[in-house]
This record gives C-alpha cells, sequence and structure tokens, in this order.
C-alpha cells in the first residue's frame, strides 16, 4: 500500500488513505497558518476536522470511502472505511445483510479517527447497489453506496494516465478507481477472436459527480467503440463489444467535461454480463411466483429470473441479477414489491382491436419495442370512478419518457399525460360514463427498442398527501432533542397532517409534531431520555397520518430528493434506502431546551406566550440566541413569533406568538433553534416542538329550551361565550334577521363573563308563525376584526 497522503491538519488525510497525491490548491493548518497543502477534493473534511479539533469529540461519524467498493455474494471479506470521527467505531450497517463487526485481525482498529475496517458478509443471493453506514458512539453516519457484484475487484494503480502505461488487467474484473481533473486513466487487456466483452461505469449511480465516458482502442490506437450516457443509467456507460481477432486492447475512461478529483470516483465493470438496465415486469406481487425478463441493450441474452417474494416480505424493493446463458458475471436492476397483481403487456397490442384485457386492480408493465410502438390496455369501469394511472421508467432504469392517454369505447381521446419534470406523469382521470376504456402507453418522442421497459401503477384516487424527510439520519443527544423537517405534497385535502417517528428504540419519543391546515411543511422533533447509550443504529421510519373524510390515510416520508442532493441528482437512487432513517443516540450536549407549556391556544387578532428554558452545562455562559427554523415556512401563515434571546446570566424567555387577522386556525408545530457561541465555539440545539393550535377568539352556543314567543310578549334565553384562553376582553352581541314585530336589544358580555340572557320582545301586531334563520352576530368591543356568529332555532311567533 501506497503511504498516506499528508493533509493539511499534519496527520494521515482521512479522505486518501492510501491514495495517490493530487495537484495541490487548499492550505491551512491547525491555526489557520498557510504552512501545507491539501488535496482540493478533501478540503471540506479537513475543515471540518480542524474544527472538531476545537470543539471536543463526540461529533456524528461521515464515510468519505470505503476500500474496495464492492464485495461478492457469498464473500466474507475485509472492508476498510475512511471518513471523519470513526474512533471507537462499533459496528457497519449494510442495506444487504447482517451488521458488519470491526476486523479482529486490525492492531488498534476503531481507535483511529479517519480509518476503521470492518469484517462484512454478503449473503449468497444478494447483488446490486446498497449502502452502508458506520455507527460510532458519536452517532451514525449518513449513506455511502456500495456494490455487491460478482466480479472481482481490481484497485485502480495509479500511474496510467497514457496509453503507454495503461495498467493491465485480467478479465473478468471490475476496477475501482477516480479520474483526475484535466484527465483520464487507461487500461489494457487481452480478448479471444470472437470474445464478447460487456463494460459498464458506475459513477452517477454510486453518487459520483463523474460524467463518464469509455473508449475502447485496438492496441495500435485505432478506435473501436465509444459511449457516453447510456439511456436510462443517470449519465452512467453501458456496452457490449465483440473482438473480431485476438490480441491487447486498450480502454480509456475520463470525464465527459474532463472534471476530477478524488470525489470523482467510478467501478468499472468488465465481463460477459448482459447489458440490463430494468426488469419486466418492472414490480412482483409477494407470495406469487413471478418470471422476470429484463430490458435493456442486450436483454434477450439475459436469463430470466424466477421470483417468489414471501408474502410477508417487509420491504417494497429487491435487487434482482442476470447472466447470459453460462456466463460468470451478472447485470442487475430494481424490481418493486407490492401486494397488487402486475399484468405485463402481450404483443400485438398496437392497435384498439388488439389492446390487452385487464382489470382496474392491476398495474400494467411492458416495454416499446421499436420506434412508434404503442401498448394498449382495455378495462371496464363504472361511472364516477376516479382512477390515478402513475408512470414509473425513469427513476427504475428506463429511458422511456412516458405518455398516457386514455380513449373511451369509440376511440375518442379523453385524457392525456406525460412528464412531470424529471419523472413521469400521472393521469388522475375520472371516469364519465359506464363502458370500456382503454389506455394507451408510448414514448413521448417515439422512441422504443430493447431499452425502453416502463411500469403503470393504477390505483383508485385518494385525496391525501406525499412526504419528504429533509435528512437521511437523526442523531440524537442524549438527555437531548433532534429534528428532521418533513415537506407535504398535497392531493386535495388541506387540513392538518400529523407526523411521528415510527419503530423508535427504548428511551426514545416522538414529540407531537403537526403540518397543519394550509402548510406544507414541518419540523418534527425527537427526545432521547438521559443515560440512553449510544453506538447503534436504528432504523426509523417518517410517517404522517390523517382522517380524510371516511379514511384513514397514511403517508411514509421518502428521503428520495435528499438522496439524490448527496449524490449527485443522480436519478437511480436504490430503492430500499428511500423510505427509512437512520437514528443513533449520540452523547449529551452542554445545553438543552424545555419549554411551557407544550401547547399555546391563540387566534386571529391574539397573542400567547410560551417559555422556553435553557438546561446550561459547563462553558454555556453567555447569551442564547433563538430563531424560528427553518427561516422560511416555519411559522404557520399570518402568524409572528416576538423572538428574543436568553440573555448572559438568565435561563429562561417568553416568546409571544401573535396571528393577524388571516392567520389560519388549526394545530401547528414550531421550533426553535438555540445558538450558543464562545471562544468560536457554537452550541446548537433545538426546542421541543411548541404546538400552537389558533382558534376563533370565542364561539356562541345559545340555549332556548322552548323557541316560542307570544305576541306581545317576551322570551328570554342565555347565550354561552366560549372564551379563547389568549381573548379576554368585552363582547358584544346583536341579533340579526328578525321577523317583522320581532326585536331584541344589543349586549354586552363584560370581560370578566362568559354567558349573557337575551330579551326578544314581539309586538302586538308581530307576524305570526315559524321564524327561521335569526343569527347572533358578537364583535369583540375592542377589535372588530374578532367575530363570531350563531344560528338560532326557529323561533314560533304565536
Amino acid at each position: 500500500m501506497r503511504p498516506p497522503v499528508a493533509c493539511c491538519v499534519r496527520r494521515p488525510c482521512p479522505t486518501f488513505q492510501g491514495s495517490r497525491p493530487r495537484m495541490s490548491s487548499f492550505f491551512i493548518d491547525r491555526v489557520g497558518g498557510l504552512t501545507s497543502r491539501c488535496p482540493p477534493s478533501c478540503a471540506a473534511a479537513c475543515l471540518a476536522i480542524l474544527f472538531l479539533t476545537n470543539t471536543g469529540s463526540g461529533q456524528a461519524p461521515s464515510i468519505t470511502a470505503t476500500t474496495p467498493r464492492a464485495i461478492a455474494p457469498g464473500e466474507t471479506r475485509d472492508i476498510t472505511v475512511t471518513g471523519g470521527n470513526l474512533t471507537g467505531a462499533t459496528e457497519l450497517w449494510t442495506s444487504f445483510g447482517e451488521r458488519a463487526p470491526l476486523s479482529p485481525d486490525v492492531e488498534n482498529n476503531g481507535q483511529d479517527a479517519g480509518r476503521t475496517v470492518f469484517r462484512v458478509t454478503a449473503p449468497a443471493d444478494a447483488i446490486g447497489i446498497h449502502g452502508v453506514r458506520v455507527t460510532t458512539p458519536g452517532g451514525v453516519s449518513s449513506l455511502k453506496l456500495f456494490v455487491v457484484d460478482d466480479l472481482p475487484t481490481v484497485a485502480e494503480a495509479g500511474g496510467n494516465a497514457t496509453p503507454e502505461t495503461a495498467q493491465a488487467v485480467t478479465l473478468p474484473c471490475a476496477i475501482d478507481g477516480y479520474v483526475d481533473n484535466l484527465s483520464w486513466d487507461y487500461f489494457k487487456f487481452d480478448a479471444q477472436a470472437g470474445q464478447t466483452v460487456s463494460f459498464e461505469v458506475l459513477a452517477r449511480r454510486l453518487g459520483s459527480p463523474l460524467d463518464p465516458t469509455l473508449t475502447l482502442y485496438r492496441a495500435d490506437g485505432r478506435q473501436l467503440a465509444s459511449q457516453d450516457d447510456s439511456p436510462g443509467l443517470s449519465s452512467d456507460c453501458q456496452f457490449s463489444y465483440t473482438f473480431e481477432e485476438a490480441g491487447t486492447y486498450i480502454l480509456r475512461i475520463n470525464d465527459i467535461a474532463y472534471a476530477g478529483g478524488g470525489n470523482h470516483i467510478y467501478r468499472l465493470r468488465i465481463g460477459d454480463f448482459p447489458c440490463v438496465n430494468t426488469a419486466i415486469p418492472a414490480g412482483v406481487q409477494r407470495g406469487v411466483p413471478t418470471t422476470v425478463s429484463f430490458a435493456g441493450a442486450h436483454a434477450s441474452e439475459a436469463v430470466p429470473a424466477e421470483l417468489n417474494v414471501p408474502a410477508d416480505f417487509p420491504g417494497e424493493w429487491i435487487n434482482v441479477g442476470t447472466r447470459r446463458p453460462g456466463g460468470q458475471s451478472s447485470g442487475f436492476v430494481m424490481v418493486h414489491v407490492g401486494s397488487e397483481p402486475e399484468f405485463v403487456e402481450q404483443e400485438p397490442n398496437n392497435t384498439p382491436e388488439e389492446a390487452n384485457a385487464v382489470a382496474l386492480n392491476m398495474n400494467f408493465n411492458g416495454r416499446l419495442d421499436q420506434p412508434g410502438d404503442v401498448d394498449r390496455f382495455s378495462f371496464d369501469a363504472t361511472q364516477g370512478q376516479r382512477f390515478e394511472f402513475t408512470g414509473r421508467s425513469r427513476r427504475i432504469g428506463s429511458p422511456t419518457d412516458l405518455k398516457l392517454l386514455i380513449f373511451d369505447a369509440e376511440g375518442k381521446q379523453l385524457a392525456v399525460v406525460d412528464d412531470n419534470g424529471t419523472d413521469e406523469g400521472v393521469l388522475n382521470f375520472t371516469f364519465p360514463a359506464d363502458g370500456r376504456y382503454t389506455l394507451a402507453v408510448r414514448e413521448l418522442n417515439n422512441k422504443g427498442g430493447g431499452r425502453y421497459g416502463y411500469r403503470v401503477r393504477v390505483a383508485p384516487y385518494q385525496p391525501g398527501f406525499t412526504l419528504s424527510a429533509t435528512a437521511d439520519v437523526v442523531n440524537v443527544p442524549a438527555g437531548g432533542v433532534a429534528t428532521i423537517t418533513v415537506n407535504a405534497l398535497r392531493r386535495d385535502y388541506g387540513g392538518a397532517i400529523d407526523l411521528s417517528l415510527q419503530d423508535l428504540p427504548a428511551g426514545l419519543t416522538s414529540l407531537p409534531t403537526r403540518i397543519g391546515p394550509g402548510a406544507t411543511l414541518a419540523v418534527l422533533t425527537v427526545k432521547c431520555d438521559p443515560g440512553v447509550a449510544g453506538g447503534s443504529l436504528t432504523p426509523v421510519k417518517v410517517v404522517g397520518t390523517a382522517r380524510i373524510g371516511e379514511a384513514d390515510v397514511t403517508s411514509v416520508a421518502s428521503v428520495r430528493a435528499t438522496l439524490q442532493g448527496m449524490w449527485a441528482s443522480t436519478i437511480l437512487v436504490p430503492g430500499q434506502l428511500q423510505e427509512s432513517v437512520a437514528l443513533a443516540v449520540a452523547p449529551a450536549k452542554p445545553l438543552s431546551l424545555s419549554i411551557e407549556p407544550a401547547e399555546i391556544v391563540f387566534g386571529k387578532e391574539l397573542r400567547a406566550t410560551v417559555k422556553v428554558i435553557a438546561q446550561r452545562g459547563e462553558g454555556i455562559d453567555e447569551a442564547i440566541q433563538l430563531a424560528v427554523i427553518p427561516e422560511s415556512g416555519g411559522l404557520p401563515a399570518n402568524v409572528t413569533a416576538e423572538v428574543k434571546p436568553i440573555e448572559k446570566g438568565q435561563n429562561e424567555v417568553e416568546i409571544a406568538f401573535v396571528g393577524n387577522e388571516n392567520a389560519p386556525l388549526g394545530p401547528f408545530t414550531v421550533v426553535l433553534n438555540a445558538t450558543h457561541t464562545k471562544e468560536n465555539v457554537a452550541t446548537v440545539v433545538p426546542t421541543p416542538g411548541i404546538g400552537l393550535r389558533l382558534e376563533a377568539p370565542f364561539s356562541l352556543e345559545p340555549n332556548i329550551p322552548e323557541p316560542k314567543l307570544a305576541a306581545g310578549g317576551e322570551l328570554k334565553f342565555k347565550v354561552k361565550l366560549a372564551r379563547n384562553p389568549a381573548f379576554a376582553g368585552e363582547v358584544k352581541l346583536a341579533l340579526d334577521q328578525l321577523p317583522a314585530g320581532v326585536t331584541a336589544p344589543e349586549v354586552v358580555i363584560p370581560a370578566d363573563q362568559s354567558e349573557a340572557e337575551i330579551t326578544l320582545t314581539a309586538a302586538a301586531d308581530a307576524a305570526k308563525g315559524a321564524a327561521n334563520g335569526i343569527v347572533i352576530n358578537a364583535v369583540a368591543v375592542a377589535n372588530a376584526k374578532q367575530t363570531a356568529t350563531a344560528a338560532l332555532p326557529a323561533v314560533t311567533v304565536e
């Protein structure tokens, strides 16, 4: 192994253990002087180390790289994790098997902040792209993508930037490497006449910013093939080539824009695997044996997979591998797992007369085999049925830009939808009459071929919401609180959404959190009891629930967008990593906050206060600044918070929340962040969620035991005033819509009372009969914007 690169903190660089030196462009040392050089791609990691050196231990770990980047199915081997804050590492969590312990064969293993070695075992049936996390007493890391691959791994040796210095490799293999800025890597290998070899780069699909290009040459420099973006593979490339002559060949990999650096990693796969990109069907039903074929550049050469996912399988995605007949290496794709039947289109089905007969209780799968191909599915529907037809292609590896169309029995087009940005469209349709209908599936630009698979999910329409979480990890300090922001995309539902974390371990509590009516986000808080030990990881789900009409609606938050932000905007995020968040207990912080009360009630033109109480530990003796998080959207619309600091020498402060005349009514949750800064060390902690319940200033409840009024007589009745706890003013009552000849004086309810008596007086010639529509109008004496109304029961004038 080559010696580690020396970095700016004058210790082995955790980002580049075992890597070749790079061109220097970053200069710092422990105290900010310009004394040594750091590779540009590890600058951020080194800055983090400097900060942690000055702020003490107990920080959450991070993974910069794994060596190697893959393990073979059924293999047990040591995997080296490099990164930050790895001291005391306890385990490596994997999405494909058991949690991996530290390797017992490495001296002082687990004592290096930048490097730990784990003994990892992959199940024999595992394949494809997965994720790993490292756990320490300081918490748990974010995900790092990792491959289970049946190709043997070769490490890029370096010094291979020219054809003359190309690194020799033996096929089959997979090369773990990275591309320098303004450079390229060359490899050479021997091939036999008539031998077909597949080439594939995993780069964007591993979260790398590398946009790879492969070029194949003969030994004399003549170019044989080149491949940039392969359709459906999120800027990665893949192709096969059959060699006419035996000999030595050269393969070059570079970034299309010649960008590079230590984070421009790749796994270059070279073998006899079939080039596939998605499965057909792209989904399977639990408990139902299913034959899965494949879509891809060489899908016809891929051996179908026989799947039988158990009926109690808890996940929603699996990886599936395939080989050529007699092949030694696998291509792999992701397959969705659900509870609905899956139908695979049968050709010919291009014309309305040839449409495949299906039902609305199943999903539709297929492939557009040639340019201009149209797949048609016909089914019965009844008037008023409302269904959603959701396209799935690009996020499962297919290049198909789906266009969905619905036709009636006469062939009249009733609805159409194509894409929704980088995702496929959703056709939301209400059937206008009983009858036979046809769904047509085509490619928006009339493309087609072996790669162009798709899946259409069919489901009854349900008003509701889709949730997304803004972090894939939550480290909760012992005795403290941690947060995760949850966004909601609503569908014909504007009410409150209750949020919680499910599957929490003992000692942790998901605090009450609501996305209020009309709001699109809330900050969910989780509290850890003092003394709970760290060092272990628990996958948890962020769940939202609401009662919508007669249905209880539940949605699990996705972290897909968050992972895309971490992984160079890759479209292909492994499905099994999208719907869980890793939670761990971190060391206690020297500052924690509590609130009193847990919920306050106010409303339009009202204010209420909450007390924020600081528990100061050692060194926390300066003023503590408070702020609503997030800055945009952290408060309900038309509500403000009069935020003040907890001053030096004080342990609490009262914060007022104020609603204006347009403030929404309903339950909301707000979180404040507290920041204490001393000697350039910032300690930041959140409050528990503060419940805000916005209600009307007051409401009326009239009580008329016998609503009868004699002509020339009086009818007295009581009106109760239910006050918002934040309202204490006088209220004036007046009756409206009284029948002719009936009067009632205005009444004022004093600030210290909540009931009034109203007298209806009927003249001798008052109109006889039932008087419907009489209302009581209430208005606050001090603020005419605060009002309420109540209807009286029908009053009969006799």
